[in-house]
């Protein structure tokens, strides 16, 4: 192998690669990223997995010998940035060593095998269909999917596409996030890919919204591939909860419009000593006033309220609980006015643009045992 490419290019790539470096792994081949360099394209592609995850990414560059290579540890970023010319030139010269060389400097370090090392699987370009807007699809579910000991079904993202085009959907058991994607990513048959949350933040990591994406299945996996950058992730299999019928079901009978900036902070501000109370920590009220809504939280011998500014549209008798810290992730996403509408059960729903967010009620303080699940 010998190439000679350009430096910054290089490093966009590899630091691209390098997200899908297992930290750790029982199999030393894939502790790396592969450099593929093929001659007759005049293409230079870079490709790390963990195993769940894979990213490859290519770029022209001069290949006078094809070859590959998988550069161990997550090196290859570390010596691009140190590197101090415009170009690099890398050559095999003897088996198991690498020559990368940039004006003065020049580094000659050991690489692992290439032959052993698993390429992720490119769908056929017929059984794609093509999509964008990622970034704000994920950043508008990832904060609402499960974490810590929950069920790893629970930790993923819902991605759905039909006649209707893209959405996604995320729940953690209190709440539901619902967001549309690209509305041209249509197909005749609706298919539904659980993708687990980690994958598709590393996806967005990755990605902007003017990026579209050729999404296909292989086996086992979900593909975006758009030429030059290809991200593959294990699909989860398992039944996901009902969500797209809880959110048929909410009917709207209590409405108010705040700020969302002003709630988030009035919770912010109360929220301390909700973290006391033994019987449901995270649990605060809402309460309707006459131009006003009272944030508030109360344990067995304290409380706190405060007003926010509203403007009530239909307004509820009495108060509601929820639990603070699941709005508090959803509010962090919004700006200006926001129309929080309750139902008789007393779900709470909130849409804003193109999403929609859902949060089950928790009990009055005497009752409370655990919150309900959405």
């Amino acid at each position: 192998m010998l190439i000679c490419i350009n430096r910054e290019t290089a490093l966009a790539l590899a630091a691209q690669a390098a997200k899908a470096v297992p930290k750790t792994t029982a199999t030393p081949e894939i502790k790396g990223i592969h450099l593929q360099a093929d001659a007759r394209l005049s293409m230079v592609t870079m490709t790390a997995t963990d195993g769940e995850i894979s990213i490859r990414a290519s770029m022209s560059g001069t290949v006078e010998r094809s070859g590959s290579a998988v550069i161990p540890n997550g090196l290859l970023p570390d010596i691009l940035k140190m590197l101090p010319d415009e170009h690099v030139t890398m050559e095999i010269r003897h088996p198991g060593r690498v020559d990368i060389h940039s004006g003065s400097t020049t580094y000659n370090i050991h690489v692992l095998d290439a032959q052993k090392y698993p390429l992720p699987e490119v769908p056929f370009l017929d059984d794609t269909v093509p999509v964008s807007k990622i970034s704000t699809m994920a950043r508008q579910t990832l904060f609402a999917a499960g974490a810590g000991d929950q069920p790893n079904i629970m930790k993923a993202v819902r991605l759905k596409v039909g006649p209707a085009g893209l959405t996604a959907t995320s729940t953690n058991g209190f709440c539901i996030a619902d967001a549309v994607g690209d509305k041209n990513c249509v197909s005749d048959v609706e298919t539904h890919v659980l993708i687990p949350a980690r994958s598709l933040a590393v996806l967005a990591s990755i990605s902007l919204d003017s990026d579209v994406y050729q999404m296909g299945l292989t086996q086992g996996n979900v593909v975006f591939w758009s030429g030059t950058t290809m991200f593959s992730a294990r699909v989860l299999e398992g039944r996901y909860p009902d969500t797209d019928n809880v959110l048929s079901r909410v009917k709207s009978l209590y409405s108010v419009s705040v700020d969302a900036a002003d709630l988030y902070n009035a919770i912010s501000a109360v929220s301390a000593l909700g973290e006391s109370e033994k019987e449901a920590p995270g649990r605060g009220e809402l309460r309707f006033g006459e131009h006003e809504l009272i944030v508030g939280v109360a344990t067995a011998d304290k409380s706190a309220s405060i007003p926010v500014k509203a403007m009530i549209l239909s307004p509820a008798p009495g108060p509601f609980y929820y639990n603070y810290k699941h709005l508090q992730r959803y509010l962090r996403l919004q700006r200006g006015r926001i129309t929080l509408e309750i139902d008789q059960a007393g779900l709470l729903s909130i849409r804003t643009g193109e999403m929609r967010y859902l949060q089950s009620p928790m009990r009055p303080p005497k009752l409370s045992q655990a919150g309900k699940a959405a």
